[in-house]
């Protein structure tokens, strides 16, 4: 029984949220979403697991991917992430959590992404002169909180703020992602649920809304005492996105708690993209207060793109 009520209130809270999807959906312009910056993984070790990292958020991630995370945090955690993205672009971001008393923590982050360079041309007089350069950007900022709500139940919420800039114009808007994390059925076993991307619309459209649900099992058998090895599965849904819909497959295997290998891959529709999309890999590294995190992410055609992270614990 002491099993199942953190369950129920976990889906009571998703159901409720789900709710107010419901309400905002009827006024989404279906397929026409703005901000997809805001569908971007952030962090090298999540990313590395196939963003399927819903139930499992237990570090300075957590604001980003489901808030109820920063319950279990019980330390303070600051970190940096640098992407090398497709072609020019680039993500910057900087992450920080903090447990403000046993069961409750507190996390922030801040994402840049820059588009390089673009060339900006006149449309009168010689139609197509260039005329000088712009450099598109985004800047996300969110603030999160989790809070230990029963033994087994943890939940939170991230407000976010969204900026983008592209040549004289500036567009922002606001929104925030609720979630929950609960321990359930056999040992090793949680399970996360999310709503993100609840907020104010961009250029007058709307915001690009999504449902997270996800499971991650630690593994009994490891080939050392001190070995913990997980595996991970999420389910993205979105609203009024149907090619954002992907399920995320990931593994993680930590050696002595001193060195990680990490693998992961998303099932999505890729449309005309070749080559092995959506495959992941990683690394990670801790050493005395430092760790080390690397992820590598496949896009066909496009090629692979790059993060390495580094974060302090202390």
């Amino acid at each position: 029984m002491k099993k199942t009520i953190p369950v129920l209130v976990l889906m009571i809270i998703i159901i409720s949220s789900g709710g107010v999807v419901w309400a905002v959906q009827t006024n989404y312009d279906i397929g026409k979403s703005a901000a997809p910056e805001l569908k971007l993984g952030l962090g090298a070790r999540p990313v590395a697991l196939g963003e399927a990292y819903v139930a499992q958020a237990d570090d300075l991630n957590a604001t980003a991917w489901n808030p109820a995370g920063l319950a279990r945090i019980d330390n303070t955690q600051a970190g940096f992430m640098h992407n090398m993205f497709i072609q020019e672009t680039s993500l910057e971001y900087l992450a920080f959590a903090q447990q403000l008393f046993p069961g409750a923590g507190l996390g922030a982050n801040l994402a840049y992404l820059s588009y390089g360079s673009i060339e900006k041309t006149s449309l009168s007089g010689d139609m197509g002169e260039i005329v000088g350069e712009f450099t598109p950007s985004v800047i996300i900022l969110s603030l999160g909180y989790g809070q230990q709500f029963m033994e087994n139940l943890a939940v939170g919420a991230t407000v976010k703020y969204y900026r983008q800039n592209i040549d004289t114009e500036t567009y922002s808007a606001a929104a925030v992602d609720v979630g929950g994390i609960a321990s359930v059925g056999l040992e090793g076993l949680q399970i996360g649920l999310a709503v993100q991307n609840l907020g104010t619309p961009v250029a007058e459209s709307s915001l690009p809304l999504n449902a997270k649900a996800g499971a991650v099992y630690r593994l009994p058998v490891t080939w050392g005492d001190n070995d913990q090895w997980r595996v991970l599965c999420d389910v993205n849904l979105p609203f009024g996105d149907v090619n954002y819909t992907s399920v995320n497959l990931g593994t993680e295997y930590w050696y002595q708690q001193l060195v990680a290998a990490r693998l992961g891959y998303k099932i999505k529709d890729t449309g005309d993209l070749g080559g092995v999309t959506g495959l992941t890999a990683g690394l990670g590294v801790k050493w005395s207060l430092f760790n080390l995190d690397y992820a590598m992410v496949s896009y066909g055609d496009l090629g692979l793109t790059h993060q390495i992270g580094l974060g302090v614990s202390f």
